[in-house]
C-alpha cells in the first residue's frame, strides 16, 4: 500500500470513528461517490448542450440537460427559473452572480460575518473589494428584523443584496425581504447553501417565487443538507439565464466537471425520491429528522448549562461560549474525544476570528448515519457538561465510544 492509499484509508477510518457535528458537512450515498470517479471524469465538454467545442459530447449533452431538469424539479421552480449546473462550488456560484450583474464600484449588501454571513458574500479582506463596494446589515437581539434590513437598503443603496446565511439557526422568510429589497431597486441573491435540503422539502421558506417576492438569483452548494457531492448550482430568473451562462462559459470557466454534474444528479434523484439513500429513508423524512435532531441537540446543550444564541428551526445550533472558554482549545479538546466541530463567531462578537466566541454545530451528517433524537439529546448534554467543567475527557470519551457503536457506515 503506497502513502496515498494509506492516507485515504486513514481518512476513511477517521470519518467512520468520529461524531461529526460540522454543519456544512454530510455523507453522500455510495452511488454519488462512485460517480465522482466514473468515466464522466474523462470527457471534456466546453460549452453547453447542443453547442460544444469538442466532439463526442452526445451523452454529456443528455446528462447536463437531465440534471438541469432535476434541479428545477427538486425546487419546484420550473416556471420562473433556469439553472446552470457547471459551477464548481458555492463561492464560485456567488462570484458568477457578481460578475454578471455588477459594474465596478457597485455596492453589495450582505449580513455581517459575526451575525451569520459568509465569506463569499464579501467582507473586509475580500479580493472582490478591488471591484465592488461592500456594506452590511446586522441583527437585533440575535434575530433578523425587517426594519434594520430596510434601513441598510435606504442608507447604502446597493445594486445587489445577499440573503442567506452560514451560521443563522432560525428560519427566515425570503418573500418579504425580497419585496423590500426590490422596492429599493436592488437585485437579490439568495444563498441557500446551508438550507437547500430544507427548502427542497418545504421545511424552510423558499426564495423561489414569481415577481418581486422571488430572488433574482439563487445559489447553493450541493454537499450540505442536499447530501450530494462537493459542487454548486446557480439558479436565475429566466431573463438573467443567458448572461449567467455567458459569465460561467466562456466568461470565467473552461470545461465543466461532468463527474461532479453526474454525482449532483444522483443526489437530486434521491431528493426527489426517484433513487434511495442506503438506509431507504425518504429524503423528506430525513430532513424532518435533521430539524428534529437539531432541536434535541440544542435542548441537550441547554440542559448541560450552555447558552445558545437563537433557538434553532434549521439544521444548526450556534453556541455562545463562556468568556473564559477559548474556542480553539475547546475545538481541539473535542476532536481528541472524536467529536468534530468548528469554532464560529457569534453576533456582536468582540473576539478575533481565529479564536471567536462561539461553536457552530449541525445535525445533518449524524442524521445521515442514523443517530436519533434521543441520542442527540444525550450528545448535547455530554458536550455541555464537558464545556461547563462538569465532566472529564475520559468520561466524554467513554460516552462518545458508546454513541459511535450504533451508527451506520455505508462505505
Amino acid at each position: 500500500m503506497n502513502y496515498l492509499e494509506e492516507l485515504t484509508k486513514q481518512e476513511s477510518a477517521r470519518q467512520k470513528n468520529t461524531l461529526n457535528l460540522i454543519a456544512s458537512e454530510n455523507y453522500p450515498s455510495s452511488k454519488t461517490l462512485s460517480l465522482l470517479g466514473s468515466m464522466w471524469n474523462d470527457k471534456y465538454a466546453e460549452g453547453y448542450p447542443g453547442k460544444r467545442y469538442y466532439a463526442g459530447n452526445i451523452n454529456a449533452d443528455k446528462l447536463e440537460e437531465f440534471v438541469q431538469t432535476k434541479a428545477l424539479e427538486a425546487f419546484n421552480c420550473q416556471d420562473d427559473y433556469g439553472v446552470n449546473v457547471q459551477v464548481l462550488s458555492g463561492s464560485p456560484a456567488n462570484a458568477m452572480v457578481y460578475f454578471t450583474v455588477l459594474e465596478p464600484g457597485d455596492t453589495v449588501l450582505s449580513l455581517d460575518l459575526a451575525s451569520g454571513g459568509h465569506l463569499s458574500h464579501l467582507h473586509n479582506t475580500s479580493s472582490y473589494l478591488k471591484f465592488f463596494k461592500h456594506a452590511t446589515y446586522s441583527l437585533r437581539g440575535n434575530k433578523l428584523h425587517e426594519a434594520e434590513f430596510e434601513q441598510a437598503l435606504k442608507e447604502h443603496k446597493p445594486r445587489l443584496v445577499v440573503i442567506g446565511y452560514s451560521s443563522y439557526p432560525a428560519s427566515y422568510t425570503f418573500d418579504k425581504l425580497c419585496e423590500i429589497a426590490h422596492a429599493y431597486g436592488a437585485l437579490v441573491l439568495a444563498d441557500i447553501s446551508h438550507i437547500a435540503g430544507l427548502v427542497a422539502t418545504g421545511h424552510h421558506p423558499s426564495p423561489f417565487a414569481h415577481g418581486a417576492k422571488g430572488a433574482d438569483f439563487v445559489t447553493t452548494t450541493t454537499h450540505k443538507t442536499l447530501r450530494g457531492p462537493r459542487s454548486g448550482l446557480v439558479f436565475a430568473k429566466e431573463e438573467y439565464m443567458a448572461v449567467i451562462n455567458k459569465t460561467v462559459f466562456p466568461g470565467t470557466s473552461g470545461g465543466p466537471h461532468l463527474n461532479q454534474i453526474a454525482a449532483v444528479c444522483q443526489s437530486l434523484l434521491e431528493v426527489l425520491g426517484q433513487e434511495s439513500y442506503p438506509d431507504k429513508v425518504s429524503f423528506n423524512v430525513y430532513i424532518e429528522n435533521v430539524v428534529k435532531n437539531a432541536k434535541a441537540l440544542e435542548a441537550g446543550l441547554k440542559q448541560g448549562g450552555v447558552e445558545v444564541t437563537t433557538a434553532t428551526s434549521t439544521h444548526l445550533v450556534l453556541v455562545k461560549l463562556p468568556e473564559a472558554v477559548d474556542s480553539l482549545t475547546l475545538q481541539n479538546d473535542l476532536e481528541e474525544m472524536n467529536i468534530i466541530t468548528n469554532r464560529n463567531a457569534v453576533p456582536n462578537d468582540t473576539k478575533p476570528a481565529w479564536r471567536p466566541s462561539g461553536l457552530r454545530l449541525g445535525s445533518a451528517a449524524l442524521t445521515s448515519r442514523g443517530m436519533a433524537s434521543d441520542d442527540f439529546l444525550t450528545f448535547g448534554k455530554l458536550i455541555g457538561n464537558y464545556l461547563m467543567g462538569n465532566s472529564t475527557k475520559v468520561e466524554c470519551q467513554t460516552s462518545t465510544s458508546e454513541l459511535l457503536k450504533n451508527l451506520k457506515w455505508y462505505y
